[in-house]
C-alpha cells in the first residue's frame, strides 16, 4: 500500500493519543496533571505583572502558539517570505519559551552557543561562552523578537482556548 492510499483517521488517532496519555498520568503521576490543587501555583507567572484587558478574538493568517524559540523563529521567517498576519500567543509574560521560565543560578544550554542561537549573524551578536547561560539565551531571544518586531503581534499572559481552522481546497474555501 502506498501512502497515496492510506486514509487518515482521525478519530483512531486521537483515541490512540489518549489511551497513551492515560499510561503516562498512571497512579502517582495523575497529581502532576492536576493543577487545581496545590500544583496550581505553577500555572501562575512569577515574573512578570498580568496586565489585564479584554479577551481577544481575533483572524489571523498564522496563530503561533508559544513563543519560545520555535515561535520566534517562524513568524520571523514568515515575515521575511512576505506573510505579515500572524499572531503569537504564550501565557508566559514575555518571549523565551523555556528559557523564560527556567532562571535557576547556573542554568544554562547543553548545545554549543553558535549551533543554537538563531539569527547570530542577523543581529551581529557572538554569545560570551561555548554553552550559553539562561540568561544570555532568553536575553538574546528577546532581541530577535526584537529585532523581528513581534512584540507588536504577541499576546502574553494569554491562553488560547479554541481555535477554527479554515481549510482551503483546490483554491475554494470550505
Amino acid at each position: 500500500m502506498s501512502f497515496a492510499d492510506s486514509r487518515f483517521d482521525a478519530d483512531a488517532l486521537r483515541r490512540r493519543y489518549d489511551a497513551e496519555r492515560e499510561k503516562r498520568l498512571a497512579g502517582p503521576r495523575r497529581d502532576i496533571a492536576d493543577l487545581t490543587g496545590t500544583l496550581s501555583r505553577y500555572l501562575d507567572d512569577p515574573y512578570t505583572p498580568v496586565v489585564t484587558r479584554h479577551p481577544v478574538q481575533d483572524s489571523v493568517e498564522v496563530l503561533v502558539v508559544g513563543g519560545g524559540m520555535a515561535g520566534i523563529v517562524a513568524p520571523a521567517e514568515l515575515r521575511k517570505a512576505g506573510v505579515t498576519d500572524t499572531r503569537i500567543v504564550d501565557a508566559a509574560g514575555d518571549f523565551g519559551g523555556v528559557w523564560y521560565w527556567n532562571r535557576y543560578p547556573g542554568a544554562m544550554c547543553d548545545v554549543e552557543s553558535l549551533v543554537y542561537l538563531p539569527y547570530l549573524e542577523e543581529l551581529g551578536y557572538v554569545p560570551r561562552d561555548r554553552y550559553a547561560s539562561a540568561a544570555e539565551i532568553w536575553g538574546h531571544l528577546r532581541a530577535v523578537a526584537r529585532h523581528h518586531d513581534l512584540y507588536d503581534t504577541a499576546l502574553f499572559h494569554t491562553r488560547v482556548t479554541g481555535m477554527v481552522w479554515e481549510s482551503m481546497s483546490r483554491g475554494s474555501p470550505r
